[in-house]
């Protein structure tokens, strides 16, 4: 799985594109309006500033809603890690063929990564660890989309939504029903080019690049890991899409706010909408 994938929700210089698009969207339906938009959850000093049309957005909207409740995540991390970890005596070791943690040994001699670290891991926390150590040695900071309209929306006092519970996306991104072999072999594949990874992740989002977004993050996702992309991707999404209805349908203009790849390919939560008649306009 690229690591694109595998932090789903994580989604540089940024050069915005000739059409000046964005990955915010606005819905309308029976005279209701709300805004969709993208985010990452990492970001560096070069991605900014964010594009305009996410002001806009929260400017023009009485409600922000977002995956979680960030209040909630904050206070997650020993479930996090406590539901990433094996809880029945075996290790990353034991769940790998032999082959491929010998070049998972040789992998992590050559990052400096001590591997008696991961080896308590699933193969998706020990990913995330990886990735996560990349992101930010590439001066990648927590301060990402999502947090910086958190704390605006508090500073505002704007209410805020959440889609789903902690519990939701922890169970969706620590089940047992991987290919330990798969997410391993293709983290280490693209550790080497993480920095160069979150560049276009940004950069794409940012422009709203919905074709390669899709094309270069969420489809080697579903050709590589298809039980992970079912529970990140397909399973959320569609359990949204209800809830999402119900909000636009209010009086209230609701931003919600979700990881790119949410938004895009056949079962992204843009074109399911407008499978259902909503009028959706891709910001500039």
């Amino acid at each position: 799985m690229k690591i694109y994938a595998l932090l789903g929700f994580l989604c540089a210089l940024i050069s915005f594109n000739a059409e000046g698009k964005t990955s915010i969207w606005k819905i309308e339906k029976d005279d209701k309006v709300a805004y969709i938009g993208g985010t990452v959850h990492l970001l560096r000093a070069s991605d900014f500033p964010i594009p305009k049309a996410y002001d806009q957005a929260y400017a023009d909207s009485d409600v922000l809603v977002f995956e979680v409740d960030m209040d909630e995540m904050a206070g997650a991390a020993f479930k996090m890690a406590y539901l990433g970890s094996y809880q029945d005596g075996t290790t990353l070791k034991d769940h790998l063929s032999p082959e491929v943690y010998q070049k998972f040994e040789k992998f992590c001699k050559e990052q400096k990564v001590p591997i008696d670290s991961l080896l308590t891991l699933k193969p998706t926390m020990a990913s995330l660890q990886i990735v996560m150590g990349k992101m930010l040695q590439a001066g990648a900071t927590p301060e990402g989309v999502d947090m910086i309209y958190t704390k605006r929306a508090i500073s505002d006092g704007k209410k805020r939504l959440a889609l789903e519970s902690v519990d939701d996306q922890i169970n969706a991104l620590f089940h047992d029903k991987v290919d330990a072999d798969q997410i391993i072999l293709t983290t280490m594949r693209d550790a080497a080019k993480a920095d160069e990874m979150l560049d276009n992740m940004v950069s794409w989002l940012f422009e709203g690049k919905v074709e390669l977004f899709n094309k270069e993050m969420l489809e080697p996702m579903k050709k590589e890991t298809p039980e992970y992309y079912k529970s990140l991707i397909e399973v959320r999404n569609n359990n949204w899409m209800p809830k999402v209805e119900a909000m636009i349908a209010t009086p209230e203009r609701e931003f919600i706010l979700v990881g790119g790849l949410h938004l895009v390919g056949d079962i992204g939560v843009i074109k399911q909408l407008k499978a259902k008649g909503y009028k959706v306009t891709q910001l500039d």
